[in-house]
C-alpha cells in the first residue's frame, strides 16, 4: 500500500469506515505480530497484544491528529498492550499445590526458551527488546521508536547501541558452545 493510499485509508477510518481501517489492519498485521512476538516471548500472549491494540485504536481512531504518525500511533498502542500483557504475567504468584501427599509448582513460563533469537531478545529488558525489535524487524528510525516509547532520539540510539552490544557478546559467547553440538549432531548422524 502506498503511502498516499495509506492516508486516504486512514482518513476514511478516522470518519468511521470498518473497511478502510481493515486494509489498514491488513497492512500492519505482520509487523504487529512479529513486534508483539518478540517482545512478550509468547505466541497467544503476543495474538492478545494485539487483539486488544487493534481494538484500542479502532476506538480512539478520532484521536489521531496526523495521518502520517498512524504506524507509529499504533505500534505505540500495542507498546502499551505488550506491556499490560507483561505486568498481568508479573503479577501472577508461583503456586504449590499439595494433593494426597504429592506437591506440584505451577508457574509462568516463556514459551521461546528454544528458539536461540527468542532467548537472546529475553535476555533484554523489555524497554531494550521492543527497542531492538522495533529498529531492526520493523525498520522504525529512532525518532519513531522515541515517540512510541516516550523517550528521547538519543536514548533510543544509545540504548539501541548497548542492546545490541550485549547481543553481539551473547552470540560470541554461545559460538563455541553451538558449533560443538552441530559438530557432534553431524558426527551423530555419520554413525547412523
Amino acid at each position: 500500500m502506498e503511502q498516499s493510499e495509506l492516508k486516504t485509508s486512514v482518513r476514511a477510518a478516522k470518519h468511521g469506515s470498518a473497511q478502510a481501517f481493515g486494509r489498514l489492519y491488513e497492512h500492519y498485521a505482520a509487523e504487529l505480530y512479529r513486534f508483539a512476538l518478540w517482545y512478550l516471548h509468547n505466541a497467544s500472549d503476543a495474538e492478545d497484544a494485539v487483539q486488544e491494540a487493534i481494538l484500542s485504536a479502532w476506538r480512539n481512531i478520532r484521536a489521531l491528529r496526523k495521518e502520517e504518525a498512524f504506524k507509529a500511533w499504533l505500534f505505540q498502542i500495542l507498546a502499551n498492550a505488550c506491556k499490560n500483557q507483561l505486568q498481568m504475567k508479573s503479577s501472577l504468584r508461583l503456586v504449590s499445590l499439595e494433593e494426597n501427599g504429592a506437591s506440584a509448582r505451577i508457574a509462568y513460563a516463556p514459551a521461546f526458551e528454544d528458539d536461540a533469537v527468542g532467548s537472546l531478545l529475553g535476555s533484554l529488558s523489555p524497554e531494550d527488546r521492543a527497542i531492538v525489535t522495533m529498529a531492526v524487524l520493523g525498520d522504525f528510525k529512532s525518532g519513531e521508536i522515541a515517540s512510541v516509547l516516550g523517550m528521547k532520539s538519543a536514548t533510543v540510539r544509545s540504548r539501541l547501541s548497548r542492546a545490541l552490544h550485549a547481543l553481539r557478546e551473547e552470540l560470541e559467547s554461545e559460538a563455541p558452545a553451538l558449533a560443538a553440538e552441530e559438530k557432534e549432531k553431524k558426527e551423530e548422524g555419520a554413525l547412523q
